[in-house]
């Protein structure tokens, strides 16, 4: 049979204690991170709670911010073209 550890610790709430110092129903609540302090660092972009990737930004905002940018099509198709007329110059 299992002791008491207590009372939750979450307000008007008098359940037994699981973990952490809460009930079971907002134990699991913490664990998913709405409950108070929050159970890990947070993403720094604006309202988003997910678990920080690199520089503070979960993956998503980092890749966002900080990912490879995609070539654009025009920019690669001319670059080819400017190189034999630089060939024929220098010749």
């Amino acid at each position: 049979m299992a002791s008491n550890k207590g009372t939750c610790k979450a307000d008007s709430c008098d359940k037994d204690v699981r973990a952490k110092g809460y009930c079971d129903q907002h134990y699991r609540k913490w664990r998913k991170g709405s409950m108070g302090k929050p159970r890990h660092r947070a993403c720094n972009a604006d309202d988003c709670g997910k678990i920080p990737y690199r520089r503070g930004l979960c993956e998503e905002h980092y890749n966002k911010n900080f990912g490879k940018k995609p070539v654009e099509p025009a920019a690669a198709e001319a670059a080819p073209a400017a190189a034999p007329a630089e060939e024929a110059a220098t010749e």
